[in-house]
């Protein structure tokens, strides 16, 4: 199992296994994704956080955690990109990028060549900017835009 990326620079990414590590992860999310956006229906442990081929995956800055996402590896050499979060204070420098490079890494490492993700809609220029286009993947009532991106 996958356990650490080489470091890249000053950026690591890697499962967030530790104690340490999952409260970083869980407490990124939850202020960034959550709690910024007026929801305080956050849990931490749901289901789809423990699949095994679901990898919550820590960013961290000079050993610093910045940011967080999941990769949730689905069949035919697909992933969906979830809940993609970096640290308010460090928004638009560049480190979704890097975090992005890194997932991409990871995903063509584990034999994946599409990216899925269901962005909110402020979030999609950022996506557009990194190669997603716009692309239905799954039916139903989304608040998100589902866009993709296929990697070599």
């Amino acid at each position: 199992m996958l356990d650490r990326l080489p470091s890249i620079g000053r950026y690591d990414l890697f499962l967030a296994e530790s104690a340490d590590d999952q409260s970083a992860y869980h407490r990124l999310r939850r202020t960034v994704l959550f709690e910024a956006r007026g929801r305080f229906d956050y849990i931490p442990d749901g289901p789809e956080e423990i699949k095994e081929r679901n990898l919550s995956l820590l960013f961290k800055l000079d050993g610093q955690p910045i940011g967080t996402v999941r990769l949730d590896q689905k069949p035919d050499g697909r992933a969906i990109v979830r809940l993609v979060t970096i640290a308010p204070d460090l928004q638009r420098r560049g480190h979704g990028t890097a975090l992005l490079e890194r997932v991409e890494r990871l995903a063509l490492s584990l034999g994946i060549r599409d990216l899925l993700v269901h962005s909110a809609p402020d979030a999609v220029g950022f996506y557009q900017k990194l190669g997603f286009s716009p692309f239905e993947f799954e039916a139903g009532n989304f608040k998100s835009v589902q866009l993709h991106k296929a990697i070599q």
